[in-house]
C-alpha cells in the first residue's frame, strides 16, 4: 500500500491552473502506444515474421510503448528461434542414438536443449511484456495505482544493506570483499 496523500489527476491540475507556480514535471514522451511502429533496423529477417503478430496483440492491451520495441523485437527473434528448434525436433525426435566402446546409448536431442533454454527466455520476457494473464494483471494493477507508468523491464536495485535500513543487530556489510572473510572479533563459534 502507498504511503502518503493521493496524487491529483493530471486533468485536475490542469484545471486548476498551477496556482502554486512550481515547476511541472515533464510529461513522458513515451506515451504512444506501439501500435504502426516498424520493427528496428537491426532485427533479422526471422524475428521480423512474427513482429506483425505479436505487436498486432500487445498494442490491443496498451501495456507496451514505443521504448519497449527492442525487448518485444528479442522477443520475437527468440520466439523465431524456439519455431525452429520446434521444427528439428519434430522431425528428428527428443532422442538420438549413438555408439560408442560401451556400446550403444540413447542421448538427449541438442534440439530439445535449446528448445528447453529458449522455452525459459520466452517466458521471462512474456512475464516483463504483459503477455500472460496474470503478469498482465499485476502491471494493470500497479498502472490503476500509479506505481508503474509502463512495463517493469529495469529489475529493482538493493544497494542498501540490511544495517542502512535501520535493522538492530544487524553489522554492516564490510568496505573491502576480503574482510567479509575475516571473523569478527565478537563472534564465537
Amino acid at each position: 500500500m502507498a504511503r502518503g496523500r493521493i496524487a491529483n489527476p493530471p486533468e485536475l491540475n490542469e484545471a486548476r491552473g498551477n496556482p502554486g507556480k512550481r515547476a511541472k514535471k515533464p510529461r513522458v514522451a513515451d506515451i504512444a502506444p506501439i501500435a504502426g511502429i516498424d520493427a528496428p533496423k537491426h532485427m533479422g529477417a526471422k524475428g521480423r515474421k512474427f513482429w506483425a503478430d505479436v505487436a498486432g496483440y500487445i498494442t490491443d492491451s496498451r501495456i507496451v510503448r514505443v521504448s519497449d520495441r527492442n525487448i518485444l523485437a528479442r522477443y520475437c527473434e527468440t520466439l523465431a528461434d524456439y519455431v525452429k528448434a520446434t521444427r528439428e525436433l519434430d522431425k528428428q525426435g527428443h532422442v538420438y542414438w549413438t555408439e560408442s566402446a560401451h556400446g550403444k546409448m540413447q542421448r538427449i536431442s541438442p534440439h530439445f536443449l535449446v528448445q528447453e533454454r529458449l522455452v525459459k527466455r520466452l517466458q521471462d520476457m512474456e512475464d516483463r511484456l504483459g503477455l500472460t494473464p496474470a503478469s498482465r494483471q499485476q502491471i494493470l494493477m500497479r498502472m490503476a495505482a500509479n506505481t508503474q507508468t509502463a512495463l517493469p523491464l529495469d529489475t529493482p536495485r538493493t544497494d542498501a544493506s540490511p544495517a542502512e535500513d535501520g535493522i538492530a543487530g544487524v553489522p554492516p556489510l564490510p568496505s573491502d570483499p576480503l574482510d567479509f572473510f575475516t571473523p569478527a572479533a565478537d563472534t564465537r563459534h
